[in-house]
C-alpha cells in the first residue's frame, strides 16, 4: 500500500456531522492509517447556518486525536483546517481567523450545496480568489451546475483554482452523474487532489484506496503520487501546485 495524504476529512468527534464519539474518531483514524494514509488534514464544516461556532470543540477534538496518533502512529502527520460552506461575507470570517484556512496556509477548502446555481458558485469562488486565497473546490464532481461547464472549470484551474475529488465517487458513491464527472475531470487532467471526505465508519468511511484500481489503469505513477500525496502535502506547506 502506498502512502496517501487525505486532505478532506470529518473525523473530529462531536463537531459537525462527522464522528459522533471519541471511539468512532479513533477507529476512523485506525481505518485511515491501515488504508495507507500518512498525512491527514481534519476539515470540520464552517457553516454558521448549519452548525454553531465549532472552533473550541474542534480544537479540543483535534488535541485528543493528535495525542492518540502520537502514541499509536508516530509517522502520521495531522493538520487542521475547515471546509467553508460558502456564504455572502464569508471572506470576513477568513480574514478574522474565525474560519480556518488549510493548516494556516492561504489555501481554503470551499463547499457549496449540490444543487447550487452556477452563477453563485462562479461568483463566490472568484471573490475568494480576488481576496488573495488559493481556492480548493471541495468534491467538485458533485455540483450539477458544472456538468456542462468544462470550459469554465478549465479557466478556474488556469487562474490557480484547485479541484478536489472524493475517492468514493469513482465507484458511484455520489450517483452516476458524479461518477461520470469524476472520470471526465480525470481524463481531461483537471483534477489535483483526491480525498475521502470521510464522515463515519459505514456510509462514508475513510477509504482513499477505493479509487486505486481506476488510477492504476489510467494514470502514471507520477500522476498517482500527485493526486494522492504530493499536491495535498504542498497545500499544508503553502506551496504552489
Amino acid at each position: 500500500m502506498g502512502n496517501f495524504f487525505d486532505l478532506h476529512s470529518h473525523m473530529l468527534c462531536r463537531v459537525d456531522d462527522g464522528a459522533s464519539s471519541e471511539e468512532e474518531m479513533y477507529e476512523m483514524l485506525d481505518r485511515s492509517y491501515a488504508d495507507g494514509v500518512r498525512g491527514l488534514c481534519l476539515t470540520p464544516h464552517f457553516s454558521p447556518s448549519m452548525f454553531d461556532d465549532t472552533r473550541e470543540s474542534s480544537e479540543k477534538s483535534f488535541a485528543l486525536l493528535k495525542a492518540y496518533a502520537a502514541e499509536k502512529y508516530p509517522d502520521l502527520e495531522l493538520f487542521l483546517g475547515n471546509e467553508l460552506g460558502y456564504y455572502d461575507g464569508c471572506q470576513r470570517a477568513l480574514e478574522a481567523g474565525i474560519c480556518r484556512t488549510m493548516a494556516g496556509s492561504r489555501y481554503v477548502l470551499v463547499d457549496f450545496p449540490e444543487y447550487v446555481e452556477f452563477i453563485t458558485l462562479r461568483s463566490g469562488l472568484g471573490l475568494l480568489q480576488r481576496s488573495g486565497y488559493k481556492v480548493i473546490l471541495a468534491h467538485a464532481e458533485r455540483y450539477r451546475c458544472l456538468y456542462r461547464q468544462i470550459d469554465w472549470i478549465r479557466s478556474f484551474v488556469a487562474a490557480g483554482g484547485i479541484i478536489q475529488l472524493n475517492a468514493s465517487s469513482v465507484e458511484g458513491g455520489w450517483g452516476n452523474g458524479a461518477k461520470r464527472q469524476w472520470k471526465k475531470l480525470m481524463r481531461l487532467g483537471l483534477a489535483h487532489i483526491i480525498s475521502t471526505d470521510a464522515h463515519n465508519l459505514t456510509t462514508r468511511p475513510p477509504e482513499l484506496s477505493i479509487c486505486m484500481n481506476y488510477l492504476k489503469l489510467h494514470c502514471t505513477e507520477e500522476e498517482i503520487s500527485l493526486l494522492t500525496w504530493e499536491n495535498a502535502w504542498r497545500v499544508t506547506r503553502d506551496m504552489a501546485i
